[in-house]
């Protein structure tokens, strides 16, 4: 992970392509973003796709539950027409394919999205991916859901993880009370939930910061002035001139 604050495209560069799509990722690269934020779920035959939300109508022209559809069902579901006829005909990818595109060429931080009690189907999948495709020093992996995570680290104690949570989560979610058993390298509080007080007991406890979701410059500066690491945002090119990165 950086030593300075640097800025991750959140869902790629989604102000300006359809979120969780290719160009989206390839457009946060292009503006010299050093990394993006995905979301990953998997189908109901157990491939890994990229889409946020649990159900396909807000982004795509599917419908339904994703972990309810095989990958072959979403072959011609439409990820890009909802944001802009220009992207008509985007499909959406897979995770297989994402790092197809992206080879080398920044750091990507895969959010685990799932809320299920046993830690979901995801990370099973995703630990074989990266296994084999020897991405332990590209990836982050975080979640929302602890549960995952410790799969995770179970699985492949050398992953690399971020521990993700937000003040308006429900009570036992909103801290990083379960970091310990976690043993995250990385927290990623809302940037709501940083001051200075909060970035010295972060490093006090080994952890670097990873900060979402990070639209408004003279917030972009106040948390770099503080030592975030990585700061998530839509608009990444925003974001960097604002920092100087």
């Amino acid at each position: 992970m950086p030593h300075r604050t640097q800025v991750y495209g959140h869902r790629g560069a989604k102000a300006v392509a359809p979120e969780n799509t290719l160009p989206a990722f390839a457009k946060a690269i292009e503006m010299g973003a050093a990394g993006i934020e995905l979301d990953t779920q998997a189908t109901a035959d157990g491939h890994l796709i990229v889409l946020h939300d649990f159900r396909l109508e807000r982004t795509t022209t599917g419908s339904g539950l994703l972990r309810e559809q095989t990958l072959a069902q979403l072959q011609g579901v439409d990820a890009g027409i909802r944001f802009h006829e220009s992207f008509a005909g985007t499909p959406i990818p897979t995770l297989e394919q994402l790092f197809d595109t992206v080879g080398d060429r920044c750091r990507v931080n895969v959010e685990i999205k799932n809320m299920d009690w046993d830690g979901g189907p995801e990370v099973e999948p995703l630990v074989e991916m990266m296994q084999r495709r020897k991405l332990h020093e590209q990836v982050i992996v975080s979640s929302f859901n602890p549960i995952a995570l410790m799969k995770v680290r179970w699985a492949d104690p050398s992953i690399a993880l971020g521990l993700l949570y937000s003040h308006d989560l429900p009570l036992f979610l909103r801290r990083a009370w379960l970091g310990p058993l976690i043993a995250p390298e990385a927290l990623h509080p809302h940037y709501t939930q940083i001051d200075a007080a909060y970035m010295a007991w972060a490093r006090s406890q080994g952890h670097y910061v990873n900060t979402w979701t990070v639209n408004d410059p003279d917030e972009a500066r106040r948390l770099a002035a503080l030592g975030v690491d990585v700061i998530i945002s839509d608009v990444p090119d925003v974001i960097m001139g604002a920092i100087g990165v």
